[in-house]
């Protein structure tokens, strides 16, 4: 089964920008998330790094931005998982 069928379970949490990145605008954060740069995945318990390769198409993801005051919510399609 390849990477881009593989169905997984959909990752549960809130995205914040790794490594010390901030966005001032909800293009900017959805531009990397889709060029496959790294965010940190936070949970109620724990945190991880992730990209937009660790979901499926069709998972809906909450990604912080700018010191984490702004939200933006994001639907993964077909086309961002064949970058």
């Amino acid at each position: 089964m390849s990477k881009a069928t593989k169905k997984r379970p959909p990752l549960q949490g809130t995205l914040t920008p790794a490594y010390g990145r901030d966005y001032k605008s909800k293009e900017a954060v959805i531009t990397d998330f889709q060029a496959g740069k790294d965010f940190k995945l936070v949970l109620i318990a724990s945190a991880g790094y992730c990209s937009i390769r660790d979901y499926n198409e069709g998972d809906m993801v909450k990604i912080r931005y700018n010191k984490l005051r702004h939200a933006v919510f994001y639907r993964v399609t077909k086309e961002d998982l064949r970058k």
